[in-house]
């Protein structure tokens, strides 16, 4: 009886159809689910960076030596980081 071997893992089967489901389940899902929590994990991580940068422009606009307009500004582009942020956290 001839024996097809896995190309990944060289693990033997009987049938090329038992072959194929293993290549499947065992090789090619994993691969893409490990890709995809690649991807969250990235998603992650800015998310954490943009949170980080909201609470340094937020202890900028605190800041006594800044003027009002100066302040209004932070105020503004932390405003605007806040809305986006909002934004990508409902779009996931």
């Amino acid at each position: 009886m001839k024996e097809y071997k896995c190309k990944y893992c060289s693990e033997a089967f009987g049938k090329p159809l038992l072959l194929a489901q293993h290549v499947r389940s065992k090789h090619k899902r994993a691969k893409a689910r490990a890709k995809k929590g690649v991807e969250k994990e990235k998603q992650a991580e800015q998310v954490n960076k943009t949170i980080e940068a909201m609470g340094i422009l937020k202890g900028l606009q605190a800041s006594p030596s800044l003027s009002e307009g100066e302040k209004k500004i932070l105020g503004d582009v932390s405003k605007t980081v806040e809305e986006l942020l909002s934004y990508t956290q409902k779009s996931k």
